[in-house]
Parts: structure tokens; sequence; C-alpha cells
């Protein structure tokens, strides 16, 4: 695989949303893949899935992982042991590049199961589903330069991608990966509490969207802090100062770092399971 033209072949075992979304990158980019071999036990996954000869569903774990160069573990973490286990029985599993994006899995945990091979761990999220997606990606000095490469463009495809050490991967778990939920959790208030102030359903989810969508946007392309555009927002006596004041005695806040707290002693608890 150190040939830069080479047309790499890839198996996916587990095709549910996220590897959904990276196949959707896939097949929007111009990444050099000569075949995706796809593997689910369950059958219904393939059903949402684009028609495209790029796929080839296979018959096991192991027929799709020795027919590939590179192997996308999109399973459960609690899936993992099972499927490690079933890799062990492919022609030269060693010699693969895995890709691991199980919760909690470290690379070094995945690899002494393979008999040494090489494994890049991979945070994708949600977002990754409409190309808008933040991909977090652990540096790792054994694999060769050209690999890395091809795995950040795969990601990039459907997204950003953030490098990081992987001591940080589970603290930012609650960052990049756990956190679409409370952004949907945070529209879904506003929503329902506008509701219950009389106002109209029509437009309303929309225009509630394009606010999110809107000011994350007035920050990314600012060189502002987040409380520069607070203090700007909420003048003097106003009204955006008492609806502040209200979330801070209900320690918004607070929760939100509680929040992220218990997403990485989760992944913490999951990396011991494992």
């Amino acid at each position: 695989m150190k040939n830069k033209s080479f047309s790499k072949k890839i198996a996916v075992i587990g095709v549910g949303n996220m590897a959904k979304a990276i196949l959707g990158g896939v097949l929007s980019s111009e990444l050099s893949i000569s075949q995706v071999f796809l593997f689910d036990r369950n059958s219904k996954q393939y059903e949402s899935l684009a028609s495209n000869a790029l796929f080839e569903k296979a018959q096991s774990i192991s027929e799709a992982v020795g027919a590939s160069d590179i192997v996308l573990l999109s399973v459960k973490p609690q899936n993992y042991d099972e499927v490690l286990t079933e890799i062990k029985t492919a022609t030269d599993f060693d010699k693969k590049l895995y890709i691991s994006i199980g919760a909690g899995i470290s690379s070094q945990s995945v690899s002494d199961r393979l008999n040494g091979a090489k494994v890049v761990r991979v945070l994708p999220n949600v977002p990754m589903l409409i190309g808008q997606g933040v991909s977090v990606i652990c540096q790792n000095p054994s694999v060769e330069e050209d690999d890395f490469e091809f795995i950040c463009s795969l990601f990039r495809s459907a997204g950003s991608i953030l490098l990081i050490d992987e001591k940080d991967m589970n603290p930012i778990i609650g960052v990049t990966s756990s956190s679409p939920a409370y952004v949907f959790q945070f529209i879904s208030a506003m929503y329902q509490g506008a509701l219950a102030q009389g106002l109209s359903s029509e437009g309303l989810l929309d225009a509630i969207c394009d606010v999110v969508i809107g000011s994350a946007m007035t920050l990314k392309n600012s060189p502002d802090s987040p409380e520069e555009w607070i203090s700007r927002v909420a003048s003097k006596g106003g009204t955006t100062e008492r609806a502040l004041a209200t979330l801070n005695d209900y320690h918004f806040s607070e929760a939100i770092s509680e929040a992220m707290k218990a997403c990485t002693a989760r992944a913490d608890e999951l990396g011991k399971l494992s």
C-alpha cells in the first residue's frame, strides 16, 4: 500500500448510520477505491444503501477482510470481541490496515487482538450524514504516511477532521461525537418552549435551526470569543440578559460540563470492558 496510485479495496464491517455516512462520502469523492466489501448480520441495513457497482455484499466477515486492504470496523463496542475473533479467521488478517470507530476502544487493544496489525482510531459524528461531520483521527506513527493521508481523505469526504493524540480520545467524545445530541435537545427545548407560549409551529423548527446554524457560523468566522459575542447580544437590562440569568440559575453551563465528563467516564468504562 505504499504506492499513492494504488487502488484500494475496503471492507466495511457493520453497515449502520456511521458506515453509510462514510460510504456516502466515498461516492462523492475522488478517492482511489476499486471495491467496497460490505458485511452486516442484519440484511435490512443494506436496504437504504445507495446502489453502486463499487459495493459488494460479502457472505462473512472473513470473506470481506480477506478480500480487502483496509478494514473499517463500524460495530458497537460490545460486539468488538466477537468481530475480532472472526477477523482472525481471514487470510492475512494481520497485514490489513484497520480503522476503528468504536467508542472507548483503544487502537492498541485492537492491534493486540489482531497480532500487531496497524490500527487508526477515528471518532466520526452524526452530521457526516449530510457531509458536515467532524471526524477526530488519532495520529499513529506506525502507520505509513500515504495510508494515514488516505484515511484522512476518506473522512474529509464527509466533513472536516481533527487530528489528536489518542490519550485525548475519550475526553473529546463529549466535544464532537455525543454533542450533536446536546444540540438537538437544546433545539427541542427552544421549540417546545415557543409552542408553550402559543406560537404557531409553522416554520418554527426551521427558524430555530437557522438561528443555531447562523450563530455557530458567526462565531466560527470571527476572531472573537463566545463570551464577547454573548455580551454583544445581551444588552444590559434587556431580554437576553434576563434569559441568560435564568439559564445560570438552572446551572446550564455546569450541566453541559457534567454531561461531557459523563461521556468520558463511560468511554473509559467501555475501554475496560473491551
